[in-house]
């Protein structure tokens, strides 16, 4: 393969695959030998958590040779504008995991307490429609994941496969939750239209990984993003960006010296997920920082991305800057 030339990655259907996210491991080739010929990848959640163990598992399926794709799981239940910034977020996080344009990129949409599955089978559709146009904009191949009594009863599939046929990643399990399974029962199911993928046990060969088999064939077209045919221009840095949740930030290098014990998060509100701690006397290095909700945070480099802090809460400051 010649520098910058597009990779392409594809799988017969009737082949086996794994889905994986940061409950599994980051080595897929016990998972490749067993015979998953594709790997679906959690890439990111809602608007705030991005998968550690994503570059890991996207490079190990990629290693193994296995068609590379990646999964998001939804918090926007029917809410279209928030389906556009989670499609945003999506995006960024794939490509910051190593996930190439030309992949297949899936909107996890299930019940769960943060997604709301009864606003309706027309506005619910109408939401993933606007996740899924996000990604296609951005150059990726949509997958809409569910279970099959709640895509059925709780989504319009119908107005979702007429934009994009044969999208639909269906979870049916013949022998149950928890029941190990090498094979699917093809007298269970598939009983609909659209479907790409069927996951047929959450236990594929007694391996702890759900499983799934492919009914089309699968293709991936994209150019590695590691890859360039032409030099790369380093542009200049602006000195204010806008997130995906519409805060703005404001580039600036500095040191912070909390006062006391303040959590680092996966994203710049108080509800995301904690992913460690400062203490008084640590010292924080920071890039930008961004007033908003009655905070100001600032971003702090990690080895696998960003921590965001609570530097000070109105007017009171949390600490020192130097």
């Amino acid at each position: 393969m010649t520098k910058g030339e597009k990779t392409m990655q594809a799988v017969k259907k009737r082949s086996y695959g794994v889905d994986v996210s940061s409950h599994n491991g980051t080595d897929l080739s016990s998972l490749a030998r067993a015979g998953a010929k594709f790997a679906l990848v959690k890439t990111s959640e809602g608007l705030d958590y991005r998968n550690p163990k994503a570059q890991d598992q996207i490079n190990s399926a990629k290693d193994n040779n296995m068609l590379t794709m990646g999964y998001h799981y939804a918090h926007f239940g029917a809410d279209s504008n928030r389906a556009v910034q989670e499609g945003n977020y999506t995006v960024n996080s794939a490509k910051y995991a190593g996930l190439p344009a030309g992949s297949y990129l899936a909107c996890d949409w299930e019940v769960d307490a943060t997604n709301a599955t009864n606003a309706g089978r027309v506005p619910s559709a109408n939401a993933i429609l606007a996740f899924l146009d996000t990604i296609v904009a951005a150059g990726y191949k949509p997958l809409l994941y569910s279970g099959v009594a709640l895509i059925k009863g709780n989504v319009d599939t119908g107005k979702v496969l007429t934009k994009y046929p044969n999208c639909l990643w269906v979870a049916a399990y013949p022998l149950g939750n928890g029941v190990p399974a090498s094979t699917p029962n093809f007298g269970y199911f598939p009983s609909m239209d659209g479907v790409a993928i069927w996951q047929f046990t959450d236990d594929w060969k007694g391996m702890s990984v759900d499983g799934n088999i492919s009914l089309i064939d699968l293709k991936s077209d994209g150019k590695p993003t590691s890859q360039s045919s032409k030099p790369v221009v380093k542009q200049p840095t602006p000195q204010s960006f806008v997130d995906e949740l519409g805060d703005t930030w404001y580039k600036e290098e500095g040191k912070f010296y909390p006062n006391g014990t303040i959590n680092i998060r996966y994203g710049a509100r108080t509800t995301s997920d904690i992913i460690g701690t400062v203490t008084k006397g640590d010292c924080v290095k920071y890039d930008a920082y961004s007033r908003h909700d009655g905070y100001v945070w600032i971003r702090q480099p990690r080895s696998n991305g960003y921590g965001y802090l609570v530097c000070r809460a109105g007017n009171e400051p949390w600490g020192t800057f130097k």
